[in-house]
């Protein structure tokens, strides 16, 4: 059964601070949803006693992480929140593509590209939570993401899934590269603060005040494209209490 909880790059990321709290107050957001379900989506409707697990739940965006767990022994499929005649969703190999996962978040943390205490704690709660919610299959959920946009549902996760889920590897890369140039753009802000800290003498003294303020806007812009990281990746939200919740028996 279906029950809605209401209790609760770079083209598909946007600056967003998610703090669960604020999560749960976004009740008409339009989400991409992860689901593990113990059956195959593509040869018929769940049937009783089969199992559908939330995995997590992101506004407005695809992230990265969701492509990768879909991404292994990959095929279009109907969905299992919408009723809708055409397949609008994407089913993956959980196993395999959650190892695919943990490798490339192994890859991230050997090039230093996030914060390196931050991304451990998330990759240690990524790996607890999905190896304890692992079934045969994961299905990716888009239909609200496309809802968003004018073309055909079904055209849209055809496009989705051919253009990124089977190019997951260039889908990485091309991830990678935009973290490697956001940390670019970071360090050149750093080197922007520190100039500014080192400024000495009667003008710098006049002008202590609009210093001040510029490296608040700085350290707010470094703020903003670090947490734009964590947005493209995804590992941020994990949870079995998603909008669309299925009792199991």
């Amino acid at each position: 059964m279906l029950i809605r909880n209401v209790s609760f790059f770079f083209a598909h990321y946007i600056s967003y601070t998610r703090p669960l709290a604020l999560i749960k107050k976004i009740k008409m957001a339009n989400r991409s949803y992860l689901y593990a379900i113990d059956f195959d989506r593509t040869k018929g409707e769940r049937k009783e006693n089969e199992k559908i697990l939330g995995l997590s739940e992101y506004p407005y965006s695809i992230p990265l992480s969701y492509k990768i767990l879909v991404s292994q022994d990959s095929k279009i499929s109907n969905s299992i929140n919408w009723d809708y005649e055409y397949p609008i969703a994407i089913q993956g190999d959980f196993e395999k593509g959650k190892q695919r996962l943990f490798d490339f978040l192994n890859k991230l943390q050997s090039e230093n590209l996030f914060d390196k205490k931050e991304l451990e704690k998330q990759i240690d709660e990524t790996k607890d939570f999905l190896n304890n919610h692992q079934l045969q299959n994961i299905i990716l959920e888009c239909g609200e993401i496309y809802e968003m946009n004018d073309e055909e549902l079904e055209d849209q996760n055809k496009e989705l899934f051919e253009k990124d889920i089977l190019n997951i590897e260039s889908q990485m890369n091309e991830y990678l590269n935009g973290f490697r140039s956001m940390n670019k753009t970071i360090e050149t802000l750093n080197n922007e603060i520190s100039g500014l800290s080192k400024s000495k003498g009667f003008l710098s003294r006049i002008f202590s005040s609009d210093n001040s303020e510029k490296v608040q806007e700085l350290e707010k812009k470094i703020k903003n494209i670090e947490q734009e990281k964590w947005n493209m990746l995804g590992v941020n939200y994990w949870s079995d209490i998603l909008y669309y919740h299925f009792e199991n028996e």
